[in-house]
């Protein structure tokens, strides 16, 4: 059940850095779940396609399901954190969006309200 609540929260904290950082929540949210469960099958699938004992596999089996599906968890988490979104500008800190003055995340290059991406301000120049 633990297990359970904290895929919840994982995704729930995925889908939230995809949306502000340009992606769908809800493609990210449906490859996490979806990977959590599937990525362990397939790592079991190929550990026996390429020759690793079966008794071996059985008896780690609970322990390779457990970390392949937590590192899936993490990578997607990276990836929507760090690599959605780096064409965009990346703003210094918490941002308000100036079509419908939404107050962003520090991490969030486009508004999470309105999809517009943050335009980094001029600077000013001070009179002379």
């Amino acid at each position: 059940m633990f297990e359970i609540i904290l895929l919840i929260a994982a995704t729930s904290g995925i889908a939230s850095f995809a949306r502000g950082r340009g992606g769908n929540p809800w493609t990210w949210g449906v490859m996490t779940v979806a990977g959590y469960f599937a990525v362990p099958f397939l790592v079991a699938f190929f550990a026996v396609m390429l020759g690793v004992n079966r008794a071996h596999l059985m008896d780690d089996a609970r322990i390779w399901f457990f970390v392949s599906a937590i590192t899936w968890v993490a990578v997607l988490a990276f990836c929507a954190r760090f690599v959605l979104g780096r064409k965009y500008v990346n703003p210094g800190g918490m941002w308000t969006c100036p079509n419908c003055k939404y107050l962003n995340q520090p991490y969030a290059v486009v508004c999470e309200a309105c999809r517009q991406p943050y335009a980094a301000k001029a600077p000013s120049l001070p009179f002379t």
